[in-house]
Parts: structure tokens; sequence; C-alpha cells
């Protein structure tokens, strides 16, 4: 096993061991009164409530206080995963392994380039302006400073809110007293900062004062960045200010701009802040060097779910722009163009209209076919070889293009890849409330390989498991064979199976072969097989297998070979119930949106992670106790398309998480029976379908169309979904609609609708591996407490008690909270609200401030809490948080557990204290216990089959423990349980709030 790999299976260790007798910890906040009216099951805010909502926010202060002690987080600034630990997992991955026989050619790198036509004339007339000036010259791509004293200004579009401005700069030596300075209109000095002559960094601050920092060395690149927050409303008190980094680390955190005297004399002049920036002057001696500006304005709209615009008011790199004429030839000159590792992406308001071209030189021998593997050209595009087109792409599926007659047999060829720009006119209809108001929307060309192939050959293959029973497995396998041979083709093909994860073998551990006949064109065979003491895929033990399906011709000689990975896993519904290889289990996680950290690529990466992304959000829910990443990634609406990335499922089956696969095909709202992509859902499915880590497929998120339709319309949709993805994979789950509340059918059997009418469900509503599944949400959208209280419901109970299907939340409670200000003092998203804000009202009684931020996360921790408990004592089979980390609304949008830059809200340690296998709280949602209510206190178990030791503690505001409750020898039945214990009621507790901590051994 290399290294880092062994590294991998270390780090998801330490979240996985010990999960099912790992000690548990939780705690509640309950006030306790002497008023009779506090009997029963009191509501925080509802009919019967106790508190007032002044009472309600002081209930919150002592919640938020004691989580930060309890969770150990006492400035609510916990990092969930470093840079170090996502870059760890993602270099841990283990690559996908390849054929023996095969010629398979990995095409990994490209150059690259991003080209809008005209860009060309545009870069001579941007360079020419600075042949005017003795100041500076461009030489190589880089500004240099000529004079003795030089000045030169760059003048841009007056940035009156919040802005960026970045760019790279070297001194010729430490004494290279070197300022950048903003300002307006070359008078008003807005702040300076640079190289001092004293070989340190320096910049200014209010009423002029210097600040000095790090050393610098000479002739060495060095990175600034400054984010300015002009966003002041009385400039004569409030001040404007300003963050300056430098290579990545803050030097300046959020201090004040240099202001502009505007009356009086002495201690009694008056000052005011600068209104705008329009200019940045570089002052110094000669060989300083520039490079790479870029200024990037945000500019409020006034509207809540697009709060603010994104345009790069300044973007210079020095370099000349070529044209792309000729790009697809062999002898076109790419030495300027970028170089890459696919997948490449590019996009956002930046490179807006410029397409993504790509080359490749390859040099190949003999073949009889070829054909190119690309994972997707994301929108559409084109393939050309050798100067010709081979293909011209439409949609985002993944393609096998055939390239047998572009190809030189014995030569070097160039391939070369077009990805069309996105654009809002294609046909989606309109911007989704949850993205930018920068359209530019990520383009981008995914992993590519070129197989080279007799003309008998393997096309895909599909390996499932078909039964678990007394440590074997039964295996079927799904070949489909291509014949392009004139004639029958009679030969044969072996399957092996070889352990390959976390540790590699070469040991044959189960075996088959069968004979085949194959007429021309193509076929697909069946092949069962078992293996005897199979070692089982899980989460918390992602064991992965290598299958190798070899071809033989008649005479035995291998012709073709292809070689997939998978786990021995299954995933069933029995007893109503989810179940991971016939035990009872749970789904517990949180889903993605897919706008990620920092702002500026999150438009450009959207629909395409970096690695050390995708190995962040699994790790972010591994380290919740989660065990499922629901890959809900959208842009746009009508329809809102999902994302297909295998490196998600290659992820998942090694890190140990189970995936809720929402594909290309899938869509957010709109209409199910005309907007989901099901003429290509299953070559979405083909591309991952092997994978283990994938247990439920996903057909749509919200389809709000079909109430305004007869019932057939549903019964329509669902079969469509069913006759599409069944026959394609019988082993796994399906879920026609996350939010099955949209749909007519009102209970499981779906003989009644919503209104109580008798209704013909039609047979895909209970055909085989169908599940069901709602968004519910009974403490969020500013709801009253009695809608946990009275919580489920007929409606709800009726799935939740089925026998036959299980029944999850796949967006859950929908509460917001603000995130920490003070980490992100001047973001463009710094103390701005979105449409989430009127959520406290219905079940606070008011908004709370943005200083009330700490008490606002206490309110979606708290409530997330009481709410996940009472789902977990109904048996839901699990959980998905929408959303897990922040970015979407233009990074206003509240409901996430996460914060954008990364950081954990309260809510994230509530859903782990939520997730663990075996936990205690209170048996009600009652909050305010009076003078003849008792504690009930309940064991809800996940786990097998065990004795425990339970201790309540009661704390009051102080933390002193004031009583203490101890259960002894206490037995929990396996599977999804709950355990009832005695009630019991703490003497001698004066009037109050106290915490009830519960401890499990």
């Amino acid at each position: 096993m290399k290294m880092n790999n062994f590294l991998l299976v270390v780090i998801i260790s330490l979240f996985t061991h010990g999960l099912r007798s790992q000690p548990s910890r939780s705690f509640e906040l309950r006030y306790f009164s002497d008023d009779p009216m506090a009997n029963g099951e009191t509501d925080f805010k509802g009919e019967t409530q106790v508190f007032d909502t002044h009472q309600r926010i002081e209930f919150l202060k002592h919640f938020a206080q004691f989580s930060k002690q309890f969770y150990d987080d006492p400035n609510l600034d916990h990092m969930v995963v470093s840079d170090q630990e996502a870059m760890n997992a993602a270099t841990g991955i283990k690559p996908q392994p390849m054929p023996e026989f095969r010629n398979r050619i990995i095409l990994d790198d490209w150059v690259w380039s991003g080209y809008r036509s005209g860009q060309e004339i545009e870069g001579i007339q941007r360079l020419m302006k600075y042949e005017a000036t003795d100041q500076v010259m461009v030489e190589d791509g880089v500004l240099q400073t000529n004079s003795a004293k030089t000045g030169y200004t760059w003048k841009f579009p007056s940035q009156s809110w919040r802005f960026s401005f970045s760019w790279r700069a070297m001194v010729p030596s430490s004494n290279s007293k070197t300022a950048f300075i903003f300002s307006e209109l070359d008078k008003v000095v807005g702040t300076e900062v640079g190289f001092g002559a004293n070989g340190k960094f320096y910049y200014s601050t209010a009423d002029n004062e210097i600040v000095e920092s790090d050393i610098y060395t000479e002739n060495q690149w060095y990175d600034f960045k400054i984010e300015f927050d002009m966003a002041a409303f009385r400039r004569t008190q409030d001040l404007v200010r300003y963050n300056l980094y430098i290579n990545g680390e803050l030097v300046a955190d959020y201090v004040p701009l240099q202001r502009v005297v505007t009356g009086g004399v002495g201690y009694a002049q008056n000052f005011t802040s600068i209104a705008r920036i329009n200019r940045m002057t570089i002052k110094s001696g000669p060989d300083v060097k520039i490079d790479d500006i870029w200024g990037v304005g945000y500019h409020l709209t006034g509207r809540e779910s697009y709060p603010y615009t994104v345009e790069t008011f300044l973007d210079e790199n020095f370099e000349p722009v070529r044209s792309n004429e000729g790009w697809q030839n062999l002898n076109f000159q790419d030495s300027t163009w970028e170089r890459g590792t696919l997948p490449i992406v590019h996009g956002s308001e930046r490179y807006a209209e410029q397409d993504l071209y790509l080359r490749k030189r390859i040099a190949i021998g003999d073949f009889d076919r070829a054909y190119l593997n690309i994972e997707t050209l994301d929108p559409g595009g084109e393939v050309w070889v050798n100067g010709r087109v081979a293909g011209v792409i439409t949609d985002r599926s993944p393609q096998r293009i055939d390239l047998t007659a572009f190809l030189h047999k014995r030569a070097e060829n160039l391939i070369g890849i077009k990805v069309n720009h996105f654009y809002l006119q294609e046909g989606v209809g309109e911007i989704m409330p949850h993205s930018s108001l920068d359209f530019n929307i990520g383009w981008f060309a995914g992993r590519m390989s070129l197989d080279l192939l007799n003309l008998t050959s393997i096309k895909d293959v599909f390996v499932y498991t078909d039964s678990i029973g007394n440590n074997n497995a039964g295996m079927i396998a799904r070949v489909n064979l291509e014949n392009k041979y004139w004639g029958a083709f009679r030969g044969s093909l072996e399957i092996k199976l070889f352990p390959w994860y976390p540790e590699e073998s070469d040991q044959v551990v189960s075996e088959v072969e069968v004979d085949l006949l194959l007429p021309h064109n193509e076929k697909e065979i069946e092949v069962p097989f078992e293996v005897s003491d199979a070692r089982l895929w899980t989460p918390d033990h992602p064991y992965l297998y290598k299958v190798r399906f070899i071809l033989k011709d008649e005479e035995g000689n291998t012709i073709d070979d292809f070689v997939t990975t998978t786990g021995i896993r299954t995933v069933d519904q029995e007893g109503g119930s989810f179940r991971l290889n016939g035990e009872v289990s749970m789904l517990n996680g949180a889903q993605i949106m897919g706008y990620r950290s920092p702002v500026e690529d999150m438009v450009r990466e959207s629909r395409c992670a970096p690695e050390g992304w995708i190995a962040r959000e699994i790790l972010q829910i591994k380290k919740m106790n989660g065990n499922l990443l629901r890959v809900h990634v959208h842009n746009w609406e009508f329809p809102a398309r999902g994302i297909n990335d295998p490196r998600y499922a290659e992820f998942a089956d090694q890190m140990g998480i189970m995936l809720l696969w929402c594909p290309t095909a899938w869509i957010r709202t709109g209409r199910g029976w005309g907007d989901v992509d099901f003429t290509n859902y299953p070559a979405y499915m083909k591309q991952v379908i092997n994978h283990p880590s994938i247990v439920i497929w996903e057909a749509a998120n919200h389809t709000q169309s079909f109430k305004g339709h007869p019932v057939s319309e549903s019964n329509i949709y669902c079969e469509q979904v069913h006759n599409t993805l069944y026959p394609v994979d019988p082993s796994r789950i399906i879920s026609y609609n996350s939010h099955i509340g949209h749909l007519h059918y009102a209970n499981d059997e779906g003989t009644i609708d919503q209104k109580g009418n008798v209704i013909d469900p039609g047979w895909a509503w209970t055909a085989p591996n169908v599940t069901r599944g709602n968004q519910d949400s009974p403490t969020g959208y500013g709801k009253d407490w009695k809608v946990l209280r009275d919580y489920p419901g007929p409606y709800r109970a009726s799935f939740l008690n089925s026998k036959v299907r299980a029944y999850f939340n796949f967006e859950h409670q929908e509460s917001m909270a603000q995130p920490n200000w003070n980490l992100v003092k001047g973001k463009p998203w710094y103390r701005l609200h979105s449409y989430e804000w009127s959520y406290d009202e219905g079940s606070l009684g008011r908004r709370l401030t943005l200083e009330e931020w700490q008490e606002s996360q206490a309110w979606q921790a708290f409530s997330a809490w009481e709410a996940m408990k009472k789902m977990r004592f109904l048996d839901y089979d699990g959980f998905s948080w929408c959303c897990l980390h922040g970015g979407a609304n233009s990074v206003t949008y509240k409901k996430p557990l996460i914060d954008f830059p990364g950081h954990a809200k309260l809510a994230w340690y509530a859903n782990k204290m939520a997730f663990q296998r075996t936990v205690a709280g209170t048996g009600n949602v009652d909050i305010v216990i009076g003078p003849q209510d008792r504690i009930e206190p309940v064991v809800i178990n996940w786990n097998d089959e065990r004795t425990i030791d339970l201790t309540v503690k009661v704390l009051d505001v102080e933390f002193n423990e004031v009583a203490r409750k101890e259960y002894s020898r206490v037995k929990l039945q396996g599977g999804r349980t709950v355990k009832y214990l005695e009630s019991y009621k703490p003497e001698g507790l004066k009037e109050g709030y106290y915490f009830m901590v519960y401890e499990i051994r």
C-alpha cells in the first residue's frame, strides 16, 4: 500500500473508529418554573408558551454561552477542516486501476486558453498606453518602473461600496521604498501600502498612521490583496476600512482608511472618511516589477436574493493576446497557452464569453478501433482531431466518440477540444434565487482517456451485489460487449476479483469464465458469481475490490480487458427501514449547493470543484458524525441541472461516506415530466454505477407543478422515472422527488390524495426500490413551536409507519443562523441579510439584530436538536441538512451549518450531537418545566444490543452542578430503538434556567 493511501486510511479512521462503542454526551436547556401555567408540554413560542419575546432571547443567550463551553469553541471560530487536512485527504485518494492488456491512454495534461473573438485587438490597445510614458515599460509580460521617481496611476470606475484589488510586485533591493496609493482623483488619499525603505512592509491607517509588518526579501514576488469596505453610513463618524493580505496572510485586519480634515483646528478638527476610490498609483524607484493587477467591484442592488452585483473593473496581466485562428491544427504555436490537468475550468464574469480551448499532441501506434472517452464537456462543445471536426457535443452527458477515421496510425496526432462558454440565454430561463448575479457559471472539460482497441472489445460493465449471507456474497456482472468484426465472434469472458483498497493484492478471491458467441454489433450478457469470505463495504470500513474482465478469442488469446472497482454491499428497505448490508441503518448528513470559497472562484468552480474541496466537504460531514452527502449542485433555474462528477464517488468510496446522487439529468424545480433529462439519465448512471458509495438515485428535488394537474400526471411521471432507472440498476433505491408532498399522494399506499379524495396511484408509486421522503422542517421557516409539539400528523405518520418503504428527511429544519461577523469583516457579504431574516419573527417574536448573531446561532442549534431528537423518536431513516456550507445567495444564505470560510456554526455541533449512534435527551419538547412536570429521559439507539450507564447532570447558569441522576445497567435493544427511562424531578431547584447534561458510558 502506498504511503499516501495509508495516510488517508489513518485520517478517516480517526473519524470512524469506535463509533459503535464511543461515549456519548448531549445537553439540553430548560427553564424550571413554579407557575402552574408551565405544567404540560409548553411551547418555546406558540399556544402553550410561557416565555415572552424578551425571555426567549434571554434563553438563547444562555444556550449560546453554554454551547461554546460544551463544544469547546469559546470564540465560535473553529475551522471544521483545515486546508492541510483537505489536501492530505485529496492527495491520499488512490487512482482508479488501469487495464493490463487494453491500450488505454490517460489524457490528463493539456495546454489550454480562454479566448473570445476580437480579444487580441483589445489586448493591443490595452498595452499601447504603457508605451506612451517613460515612467514604466512592459517587458516579457511584466510591468517595470523606469524612473528614479516613478509615478504611474491606474484609473478605474469609482468604487463606493466594497471592492477588492490584487496585484503582484517585486523590488530590487531591501531598501526600495515602493508605495501603492489608493485615492480619489489623485487628491484624497484612502490608504497607502507597500515596501518600506527599512526592509519591512507597511500600511497606513486613520490619521496617516504608518504601521510596519514583516520583513520582505529583494527580487522575490509578493502577492498583495486589499479588500475595501466603503460601506460607512455616516462618514463623519463611521470609519471606512480595509483588509490587507500579503501572500495570503492577513496583515492589516479591518483597519480604518486615512481620513480627511473637513474643518476645525487642533483637537477640534473634524474628519470625514473618503467616499470613493478610483485610482491606484505606484510611487517608487526604478526596476520595480508589477504583474497581474485585478480589481473586482461589488455594488448593492437592494434585492434580498441578489444583494450585490459583481464586476471586474481592472484586469491587467501585461501579456499580449494571440488570435486563436488555426488552433485546431498540429502546427499551431501554443507555447504561450496555460498548462493544466483535467478537469480544466474556465468562467465567471472576468472571462465572460471566452470559450475554453484545449490542445494535446499524442503519438500512437497501431489499432483497429479508437474511442475518446470524455466525462463531460459542460455545457457542450466540439472535438477536433488533426484539423477535422470529429464530434459536436450539444449537452453535458458523458461521451464515447469514435476517432478511428480521424487518428493517424504510427504518427503524432493533435486532439483539440473546444468547450462552449455558458450564457444564460442557453435556454435555462433565468438565474436561480440561490445563485449570484454573475451569470457566467463555469464551463469545463472533464477527464478524458483514449482507448485503442481490437475489433471485438468490452464496452462497459456493471458489477453489483445481489445477496449477502454466511460471509459469502452473490454478485451479478452485466457486461456490454462490442463486436465490430463483420462476422460472429467466438471466445470467452473471464472475470477476476482482487482486493484493492485499503490494501491491494494480486491474489484472486473469486473468478468465473463463460463462453461467448457474439453477433456483429453489441450484446449485453449477465454473469452471476460468488465471493467467499466477502469483505463488506461500509462507511466505517470502506473496503473495495478490483474487478478485471478479460476477453479471449477461441485460441485463448487475450484481445481486451476492462478494469473497474466496486464494493460488496447491499441497500434495501425491508421492514420499512433503510438497511445497509442487511442491517438497519441511517443516512445522516447534509447536501451541497456548489458555492465554495473563495468568492473570486465561487461561480467559476461551482460545477467542477477542486479536489481539495471534494475532500473537504466529505470530511466536514464525517467530522459531524455523518455518513451522507447529498450531491445537490445547481446554479440556474428552469431546468436547474445537477452534476455527475465521478470524483465525488471515487473519493466517497475510499473515504467512507454514502451518496445521494442527483445527476445532471436531475432537476431542482420545474415540470417533472418535461424537464428531467430521461434520455441521458441512463448514461449518467452508467458513468458512476460501480461505486458502492452511491446508494440512492434521485430524479428531482421539489418539482412544484403536479398539483395543478390531474393525478394521472403524477402517475405518468413516477412510471417514467421507474422505467428509466430501474432497468439500468435494480440494486439501488430510487427517489422520485425529494419532496413527495408536491405529488398528489397522501399516504404510503397512494390511495388518497392530500384533499382526502380516493385516487388510483398507478403501479409505479409502490414499485420495487422506490423510497419515500420529504423536506420536513417543523421548526423552520418561522414556524411556531406548536408544529413540533404536534408533529408528525397523519400525513407523515402513514409514511413513517410503512413496513415496506423507508422515509427520509431529504432537506430538514430550514432555520437560519447569522455567521460570526467578526470572521468576515469587509467581505462583500459582511453584515448583509438574505430573505430568511423574517423567520425570526415567526419563531422568536422579533428579528434578531446583527449584534445578536450568537443568539441566532443558538436558535438554529437549539431548534435543530429538539426537532431531530423527536424525529429520531419517530424512526426517521435519515437527515440531510440544507445545506452544508455557505455560499448561496451571494454568500448571504444563512441556513448552512458551516459558514463560507469554513467555520462551524452551533448547529453543526447540534447535528454532530444528534447523529451520535446512541444519545440521550428529554422525552418531549417541553421547554418550561412546571411544578407538576417531571423529566423523562430517553435513550435513542442506532447500534448493536448493549448495556449502558447514564448520568444526568443538572447545571445552573454558572455551570455549577446542582443535581444528578444515575441510571445503571440500562439494556438497549439493537437496531434503531428508543428506551424510555424512569422519570424524575430534581429537588430544591430555584426558578430559573438549568442545563441537563447526559453522559452515556
